[in-house]
């Protein structure tokens, strides 16, 4: 008179792992290299952390039997530390695991250029701006991206800015408004456009 409740199928897979040494703010990249089967597939690639991991081919595309899909991976942490995430090849038809990967993060601070402190009043709903200068340390004509490892508390007049050999450029930062008092650690990042960093600016804002 027993019946079973529930059925579970428990797929094993097995997970390759990647150790990836990087500095935070700048990208790295890493490949990796999926095999095909005895069938034709249709393969898309996600991983954990979307904001953090960008994967190319970054949509859906068609892997061969027996063929070789190299992926390149571009690895942009803003967090030091050690810490693992995952990229997973998905079969989009069968809606089946094909591939998996545990990437091993060693995220290193970077070297700092500068420093500066600021003060921000507090629950004055308006927040603070500032302005800090850049000079372009090469004999030709550059453009520079802006980034920060806290969007949420910094945004810049201006993400991208060029500027000639030689030439400086005002930066524009403006701080977002706090409701109580403290202080916060962000790390401006002065990045090329491979996204590698040419410097690093540590601001440290008091809200007060």
């Amino acid at each position: 008179m027993a019946a079973p409740s529930q059925i579970w199928q428990v797929y094993v897979h097995f997970l390759e792992r990647v150790d990836i040494s990087c500095v935070t703010g700048q990208r790295t990249c890493q490949s990796l290299v999926l095999r095909g089967r005895q069938a034709v597939r249709k393969i898309k690639c996600f991983s954990s952390h979307s904001k953090e991991i960008e994967v190319d081919p970054a949509g859906v595309f068609v892997l061969p039997p027996a063929a070789v899909q190299e992926l390149q991976l571009r690895v942009q942490p803003w967090q030091a530390g050690s810490r693992f995430l995952y990229v997973n090849a998905v079969d989009m038809d069968q809606q089946r695991l094909v591939a998996a990967w545990l990437l091993c993060l060693n995220v290193h601070r970077p070297i700092l250029s500068k420093a500066f402190e600021v003060s921000v009043p507090v629950a004055n709903g308006r927040g603070s701006s500032r302005k800090m200068t850049y000079t372009n340390p090469y004999t030709s004509t550059h453009t520079f991206l802006l980034r920060s490892d806290h969007p949420d508390l910094l945004q810049f007049r201006e993400d991208k800015f060029q500027i000639g050999s030689g030439e400086s450029h005002t930066i524009g930062l403006r701080f977002a408004p706090s409701q109580s008092p403290g202080s916060a650690e962000i790390l401006v990042y002065v990045n090329n456009l491979e996204e590698k960093t040419e410097e690093t600016f540590c601001v440290k804002v008091n809200y007060s």
